[in-house]
């Protein structure tokens, strides 16, 4: 028990500069944010020796599958560029961000986030043929000619939502003002948050306050 006591405060003292002075984007309060910081701990502590490296990406991906509910493997790679470019290991900052966002994040937040997912090009715009790539993938698991009319009736009727000026792209523009204006487009390509039932339940491991906004 000392031992782990030792060894708790030893990383705490390592990452003492983002407890003393956190991201202001966060939505943790100090309390909230050290608990944060213990489970990646414990984490950590459950795939290395090392307290001093960064949390493996497989234990990251164990606590999005088995804890938040997001199963959709196609879209992970784009999940984790969303993030921060994560690759082999996620850094305690990025996973902060990551639940921060996850569980506390503002719409505008999620907005730009869930964008960047979709934005598969990295050229920043969803094109309509990216869109039936992200349907077939994500929603349609079948391929057969019946299913490929369905992807592409889906499409038509997601871009015409989405294309706010009309021109063929889906700019960040586009997307910002649809989904504000209609938040239930905020994941029309692929489940990319948590549900809010899988948030609060994540939330309430740390905290009682739990979110009552579904987005």
């Amino acid at each position: 028990m000392a031992h782990l006591f030792t060894e708790e405060y030893i990383f705490l003292k390592y990452h003492n500069q983002i407890l003393k002075r956190p991201n202001p984007n966060w939505h943790f309060d100090s309390n909230e944010l050290k608990a944060i910081v213990m489970i990646y701990y414990k984490l950590l502590r459950g795939a290395t020796n090392d307290i001093k490296t960064d949390l493996p990406v497989t234990y990251f991906r164990e606590v999005l599958y088995k804890s938040l509910g997001m199963v959709e493997d196609t879209l992970m790679k784009h999940i984790y560029s969303a993030l921060g470019s994560i690759t082999d290991s996620v850094p305690l900052k990025h996973w902060i961000n990551t639940m921060s966002l996850f569980l506390r994040g503002t719409l505008e937040e999620k907005i730009k986030y869930c964008f960047d997912v979709y934005d598969t090009s990295g050229k920043n715009e969803i094109r309509y043929e990216d869109m039936v790539t992200l349907l077939r993938s994500c929603v349609f698991k079948h391929r057969d000619e019946e299913v490929e009319e369905i992807v592409k009736d889906f499409a038509d009727i997601i871009l015409k939502k989405l294309d706010y000026d009309k021109d063929g792209i889906i700019t960040f523009a586009d997307f910002n003002e649809t989904v504000k204006n209609d938040p239930m487009m905020l994941e029309c390509l692929g489940q990319c948050l948590p549900d809010v039932t899988h948030a609060n339940a994540f939330l309430t491991t740390f905290t009682d306050k739990l979110n009552t906004s579904i987005f």
